[in-house]
C-alpha cells in the first residue's frame, strides 16, 4: 500500500490498514476473480441469512460470511438479512428485500442504497467512545433521493421507491438532498430524503356526501353548495366546508377516506401518490377531519402549522383544529405526529393527544366512556343524542397488550369502518341515533371476541292498562289487571236498565270498609266510568241502587264483587323518572317497572324490585347528567340512557 492511501485510510477510519487496527483479510472462500486479490477489503459481510447474493465483476452468486471489495453488490431476499462490519467496530444491518453496493468516495465508505433497511450501529457503543475528529466521515449512504453522512452517529434508514426515511439513533447526521440542501439531524430526530414532492401528483374529490357542504374554487368569490348527484374535483387553493352532516373526500385511485364534519372548513393543498405512499396536504381552518389511512401504505397527513400526521400500518383517527393547535385521537392503529427538526412522538391507538401550534405535543391515556358495553351479541341501546360508548372486553390478565379492532356497519364485516390497534381491552365507537355496529377483536391472528349492539330512541311508553276495564253486575267476581302501579285505570260499572227507575246509585266499597264508600255516583245512564287513579290495588265491593226522579230508592241494590290486581307483564323496561332533560343534583329519583324475573341496574348499582317487580331508589347521576338503566331478561342485554340537567 501506498502512503497516501495509507493515510487516508487512517484518516477515515474506513479501511482495515491503521495501526492498532489489524487489517480485515478475505475470508476462506471460493476463488472469486483474480482482480479481488489485488482490492484492499473495505470491511467484512457477516450472518447471511436467507436467500443473500453477492454480485462482484457483474457475476451473482450465493454470499457467504466473507471480505467485500469496492463494487460489490449484495441482494437480500424475503425475509432475508445480513451484516456488514467496517473497521471500528462499526456494524450495518441489512433489511429483507433490499439491494446494497459498496463503494469508496473522497471521505470515506460509500454505501449505495436502492431499495431496503439499513440500521447502522458501533458494537463499543457508551460513554466515552472515541469519535472522528472535526470533518472527518466515516460512512456515508447513497440513495436515489440524496446523501446520509453518518460520522460516528447511529441510525436507521428505509428506502423505498419514493423516499428515504431516516431515524436518528445516536449522535448527528447530515441529509443532503439532490439539490444540495442540507439538513442536520440530532438523536431522536427524524428526516425525509424525496419528499411528497417526489411523488406524482394525484385528483382529490368528493366522493360522498351525506349533509349539507359547500366549496369555493381558487378564483371564485363566492361558496357554491355541493352536488350530492355531480361531486365536484378539488384543485389546490379550493375550499370545502360543512354546514350539516359530513362530506368525504377521496385520492384518485385510493382507498384513504378524509371525512370533515360538520362545522369544517378545508383549504385543500395537494396530494401526491407513489408505490406504498401517499401523501396529503390541507389547511384545516377549523372543524374536525376524520383520516380512514389503509394499510399496506404510509399515509402522510400534512395541515397547517406544518404538522405531518404519519399511519404506516393503517388505522382511523381524527383531527380537531382548537384555538391553540390541534386535538389528535388514534381510534385504532399508532399515529405519528411529525414536526420538521422536531422528534417524531408517536399516539398509540385508542389513545389522543394535544398539539400546539408551538411547543411538545402530550398524550393522554385513553379512557371509557361513560357507558361501558361488554362483547356481546344482540345489545340494544336506547338513547336520546348520546354521542359515544366503550365496548370492553376480557383481557385475559395480558398486561400492555396490543388487540386488532374491526367495527363494520353489517355482520358480514363487507363494510368495515374500523380496522387497527388498540393497546387496551377497549375502545370507543359513535352512537349512532338509529342502526347497528359488529366488530370483533383479534389477539394475534386469532379472533378473541365479538359482539354486537343496535342503537334506537326510547319506545314510547304504552298504556299499561288492560282493555278489561268494564265491571259487569253479577254473582260472577270481576278481576280488572292492569301495569302501571301508579296509574290504576278507568274503571266502567254496567247494568240491566230497571223500567220503573229514573236514575240510579251506585256506590263502591273496600272489602271489609262498608260504612264509607270510596266512590259514589248518581246517574241517569245503565254504566259510569270512574277515572283513572280512583280505584288502586286491591279488593272491593259494589252495589247499583235504581232511584225514583225525587231519588227514593226502588228497591235495594245487589252487592258484586270487584279485584283490581297489579300483574305486570311488561316485556321491556318502563321508567316514569327521572325523563330526559328533569332537574338533576346530587341524587335523583328513579321510578318504574321492570319485566318480572329481570334484574337491573342503574349506574352501575344493582337495582332492588319489589314482588311485581316495581322500583322506586335514589341514584347519583354519572357524569354528564347520564343515569345508565341496565336490564338483563331472558337471556337478552339492554341499557336504557337518560340525561339530567345539572343544578
Amino acid at each position: 500500500m501506498n502512503a497516501r492511501r495509507a493515510l487516508l485510510v487512517c484518516a477515515l477510519g474506513a479501511l482495515a490498514a491503521c495501526e492498532g487496527d489489524p487489517p480485515v483479510e478475505p475470508a476462506a472462500v471460493d476463488a472469486g476473480p483474480p482482480a479481488a486479490a489485488q482490492k484492499k477489503s473495505l470491511g467484512q459481510l457477516e450472518g447471511p441469512q436467507g436467500a443473500v447474493s453477492l454480485e462482484r465483476d457483474g457475476k451473482p452468486r450465493p454470499a457467504a460470511a466473507e471480505a467485500l471489495f469496492p463494487g460489490d453488490i449484495i441482494e437480500t431476499g424475503e425475509d432475508s438479512s445480513a451484516q456488514l462490519r467496517f473497521s471500528g467496530d462499526r456494524v450495518v444491518e441489512l433489511g429483507a428485500e433490499g439491494r446494497y453496493e459498496l463503494g469508496l468516495d473522497g471521505s470515506g465508505v460509500m454505501l449505495n442504497v436502492a431499495r431496503g433497511l439499513v440500521l447502522t450501529r458501533v458494537k463499543a457503543a457508551g460513554k466515552g467512545r472515541p469519535g472522528p475528529e472535526e470533518g472527518e466521515v466515516l460512512l456515508t449512504i447513497s440513495t436515489p433521493f440524496g446523501l446520509t453522512r453518518i460520522g460516528s452517529a447511529e441510525l436507521s434508514m428505509k428506502v423505498d421507491d419514493s423516499s428515504a426515511d431516516v431515524d436518528v439513533k445516536l449522535g448527528e447526521i447530515e441529509l443532503v438532498s439532490r439539490s444540495g440542501e442540507i439538513t442536520r439531524l440530532g438523536a431522536g430526530k427524524k428526516g425525509l430524503l424525496g419528499a411528497a414532492r417526489e411523488l406524482p401528483e394525484i385528483e382529490l374529490s368528493v366522493v360522498a356526501s351525506t349533509g349539507r357542504g359547500e366549496f369555493k374554487a381558487k378564483d371564485a368569490k363566492a361558496f357554491v353548495a355541493i352536488n350530492p348527484k355531480k361531486l365536484p374535483t378539488l384543485k389546490a387553493g379550493d375550499v370545502v366546508r360543512v354546514k350539516e352532516g359530513r362530506i368525504s373526500l377521496a385520492p384518485e385511485g385510493s382507498e384513504t377516506r378524509l371525512a370533515l364534519l360538520k362545522g369544517a372548513e378545508v383549504g385543500i393543498v395537494e396530494t401526491r401518490k407513489g408505490p406504498g405512499k401517499e401523501a396529503t396536504s390541507l389547511d384545516v381552518k377549523k372543524g374536525e377531519l376524520e383520516v380512514s389511512a389503509p394499510k399496506g401504505q404510509s399515509t402522510r397527513v400534512s395541515v397547517a402549522g406544518g404538522l405531518t400526521l404519519v399511519s404506516d400500518l393503517g388505522g382511523q383517527y381524527t383531527l380537531r383544529r382548537t384555538g391553540t393547535g390541534f386535538d389528535v385521537e388514534a381510534l385504532a392503529g399508532d399515529v405519528s405526529i411529525e414536526r420538521e427538526g422536531e422528534p417524531a412522538l408517536v399516539v398509540p391507538g385508542g389513545q389522543s393527544a394535544s398539539v400546539p401550534l408551538k411547543g411538545a405535543p402530550a398524550v393522554r391515556a385513553a379512557s371509557r366512556e361513560g357507558v361501558v358495553l361488554p362483547s356481546r351479541s344482540g345489545l340494544r341501546v336506547f338513547h336520546q343524542n348520546l354521542k359515544q360508548v366503550s365496548v370492553t372486553w376480557d383481557d385475559d390478565g395480558a398486561a400492555a397488550a396490543s388487540w386488532r379492532v374491526e367495527l363494520s356497519q353489517d355482520p358480514s364485516f363487507t363494510t368495515v369502518v374500523r380496522d387497527g390497534v388498540v393497546h387496551d381491552n377497549f375502545f370507543t365507537m359513535p352512537a349512532p341515533a338509529k342502526g347497528a355496529w359488529f366488530w370483533r377483536v383479534f389477539k394475534g391472528e386469532l379472533e378473541h371476541t365479538r359482539g354486537s349492539a343496535s342503537f334506537a330512541a326510547e319506545p314510547r311508553s304504552v298504556d299499561l292498562s288492560r282493555l278489561k276495564n268494564v265491571v259487569p253486575e253479577g254473582a260472577e267476581t270481576t278481576t280488572i289487571f292492569f301495569q302501571d302501579k301508579d296509574k290504576p285505570p278507568v274503571v266502567t260499572f254496567t247494568w240491566a236498565r230497571a223500567e220503573s227507575a229514573a236514575k240510579y246509585g251506585v256506590k263502591v266499597y273496600r272489602e271489609g270498609q262498608l260504612a264509607s264508600p270510596v266512590a259514589e255516583r248518581v246517574v241517569t245512564e245503565t254504566q259510569v266510568a270512574l277515572p283513572e287513579n280512583t280505584l288502586l290495588e286491591g279488593k272491593y265491593l259494589w252495589s247499583v241502587t235504581p232511584l225514583d226522579a225525587k231519588g227514593a230508592e226502588q228497591k235495594g241494590g245487589r252487592m258484586n264483587k270487584l279485584h283490581m290486581v297489579f300483574d305486570n307483564a311488561v316485556s321491556a323496561l318502563s321508567i316514569k323518572t327521572p325523563r330526559n332533560g328533569d332537574a338533576g343534583g346530587k341524587s335523583v329519583n328513579a321510578v318504574g317497572i321492570a319485566p318480572v324475573g329481570s334484574k337491573l341496574f342503574i349506574n352501575g348499582k344493582s337495582v332492588t324490585l319489589d314482588a311485581q317487580a316495581r322500583f322506586d331508589t335514589s341514584v347519583s347521576p354519572a357524569a354528564g347528567g347520564r343515569i345508565i338503566f341496565r336490564l338483563l331478561h331472558n337471556g337478552a342485554e339492554s341499557y336504557t340512557v337518560r340525561t339530567v340537567r345539572a343544578r
